[in-house]
Order: C-alpha cells, then structure tokens, then sequence
C-alpha cells in the first residue's frame, strides 16, 4: 500500500483534534517505537533537542516521563498517566508539560487541565494506520497547542520514525 505518509489534522467539535498518518511498517513494530524507551529515544527529539530521560511504565496507571534538553541547555519535561492500554493497538494517556524542569515536582497531581490523547494503531496491508485523537479541556487550550508549533515538531518526529522503522522492518 503507497498511502500519503504525512499527518492529516482534522478539528473536532470545540475541543478535539484528529491526526492520522500511515507508516509502512507492521502495527506491533509501529506501536513498539511508541511505547518503548530504547526504541523512542532513536527518533523522539527535533532539531536541537534531545530526548534525555524517556521512562515508561505501560500499564493503566503507570506513569511516564519524557524530558527534552536543548543545545543550550534548556531542558522541558512532558509527563502524563496511562488510562489504556491495548498492546499492540491503543495508548491511552493524559498529557501535561512541565517548562521548567528546575522545579519540577513528579509527585505532583496533574494538572486537572492536561488533555487525553489515544492513538489506535490498525493494519493496513503490511502498514500501519495510526489514529491520534487529542480531547483537550477547552477550546482555549487546543487552539493554544495549534498555535504553538507542536504539530510541526511531530511531523518532523515521525519523518526520523519512518527512518527508524525503514531500518528495523
């Protein structure tokens, strides 16, 4: 199957945002480079930054963290609990950012605002389709991430995905 590799946005009602791509991989290996810290820390990460600390406990509950530096030493953290999952076909989390790692506390509650993000992941042929459906809290919040240039940086993340996935499949 030769389907369009890029991300398609589609907005949804007031708070949600629908993003598909398709990648040419087999579904376990897909969802495996997302749920996997030795498999994230190769293609998570954009131009100048790096992803540092990549912990993830896959189960519901479990909670990760990711923490991102920048060259000039700049370092953000985005950190969320497991709601769902379903290996190899769904995850499930909430998502919260944390800007200044200084004083960043992990045993901290969430925050009540953080969004819901669940991506499905389905065969197709000997690809993938992976649906990525983000509920944020407001309208407010979900055009602030629009706004913020994050939709960029996954799709540049998922190009050093497809690269990785080009040489694991």
């Amino acid at each position: 199957m030769n389907a369009d590799p890029k991300l398609k946005i589609e907005l949804k009602g007031e708070t949600e945002v629908v993003f598909t791509r398709y990648f040419d991989a087999p579904r376990k290996l897909v969802f495996d480079c997302h749920t996997k810290p030795e498999l994230m820390r190769r293609w998570l990460g954009s131009e100048g930054m790096v992803l540092e600390i990549c912990e993830v406990d896959l189960k519901v509950g479990g909670k990760y963290l990711f923490v991102y530096a920048a060259a000039e030493g700049k370092k953000f953290g985005v950190y969320g609990s497991f709601r769902k999952v379903v290996v190899p076909e769904i995850v499930a989390n909430t998502e919260n950012y944390a800007m200044d790692m200084t004083t960043f506390d992990p045993n901290a509650p969430e925050d009540p605002n953080a969004f819901v993000e669940t991506r499905t992941f389905t065969a197709q042929g000997n690809g993938t389709l992976m649906t990525h459906v983000c509920q944020f809290a407001s309208a407010e919040a979900r055009k602030e991430i629009l706004e913020s240039g994050m939709v960029e940086g996954w799709e540049e993340n998922y190009q050093g995905l497809e690269k990785l996935l080009s040489t694991l499949a």
